[in-house]
């Protein structure tokens, strides 16, 4: 059963992490997804999806790993439902009750 978990939290790790590159670097599509948005929030959400990403990916920081990644999801999910982008916010919050 550890294997299945450590495997999990690895494969999460790595989603997180190329999430977080493609926040970071940014390209045209996803500035202009986060256009409504204030400036910065494409960045600060990166970050937090790398944090939670080499958390993910260290066995003795696992478990806050996934607090980290249950946080950054609800956040997301709240932040797209208040500015009505429900069909954003349907595969985060699938995601967030995978977890």
């Amino acid at each position: 059963m550890g294997w299945i978990v450590s495997h999990i939290a690895i494969a999460l790790s790595v989603l997180f992490a190329g999430t977080a590159a493609a926040h970071l670097a940014g390209p045209r599509a996803l500035r202009e997804a986060y256009a409504r948005y204030p400036r910065g929030f494409r960045k600060v959400t990166g970050l937090l999806l790398a944090v939670a990403a080499a958390l993910l990916a260290l066995p003795r920081m696992r478990l806050l790993g996934f607090a980290v990644a249950a946080l950054v999801l609800f956040l997301s999910a709240t932040t797209l439902l208040s500015h009505r982008q429900y069909g954003y916010a349907a595969p985060i919050i699938a995601l967030l009750f995978a977890l």
